[in-house]
């Protein structure tokens, strides 16, 4: 019976364990057709509904790329002046990964790698930020000629039950282990 407690408490207040507020992906393949390296930048937007209550808010985010050397002289991607991820709230940077000066190359011919990922979670959304805006994610970087990569990335708000909400719900689940089922 307490898990049935546990779960009308929980009903009743209109809570979870947490609730997204909006969440933007890229995976996107860039090629270089030049025969120079060049710098690209990408950004993919993703307005969100604005539905979610919360006052506590953190914010999660992730990269991962692979590399692919094409005309067999090797290859390089790196960071162009800025990180290559960034991670935006109403067009204002909130989180970065692969920082200046990050590079990752290739060691022989048409080779193909991963780069090692890199993220960020529960870190508290900037205070002024809106964290039901326009969510964003900003690719910008450097490739070598002739070459491919793969990025993929995510990045998203979540709202976070406040303490006394957590309390209520231990209250709640507790008032189930003192009753008996009678006869």
């Amino acid at each position: 019976m307490v898990s049935v407690n546990f779960a009308a408490a929980a009903a009743a207040l209109g809570i979870g364990a947490s609730a997204s507020a909006g969440i933007v992906t890229v995976s996107q393949t860039f090629y270089n057709a030049s025969f120079a390296a060049r710098t690209f930048e990408y950004v993919q937007l993703m307005p969100t509904a604005g539905s979610s209550s919360g006052t506590n808010w953190v914010m999660n985010g992730s990269v991962s790329a692979t590399l692919s050397d094409l005309n067999g002289n090797g290859g390089f991607f790196s960071s162009a002046g800025q990180p290559v991820y960034r991670a935006t709230i109403d067009d204002v940077a909130v989180a970065s990964l692969w920082s200046e000066p990050f590079t990752f190359a290739l060691t022989g011919p048409y080779l193909s790698e991963s780069v090692d990922p890199a993220s960020f979670s529960n870190v508290a959304v900037p205070a002024g930020s809106n964290p039901e805006g326009v969510l964003g994610i900003v690719l910008r970087f450097t490739l070598s000629a002739g070459d491919a990569v793969t990025i993929s990335g995510t990045f998203e708000t979540v709202a976070v039950p406040a303490p006394g909400v957590a309390s209520l719900l231990v209250i709640a689940a507790g008032s189930g282990f003192g009753r008996r089922r009678r006869s």
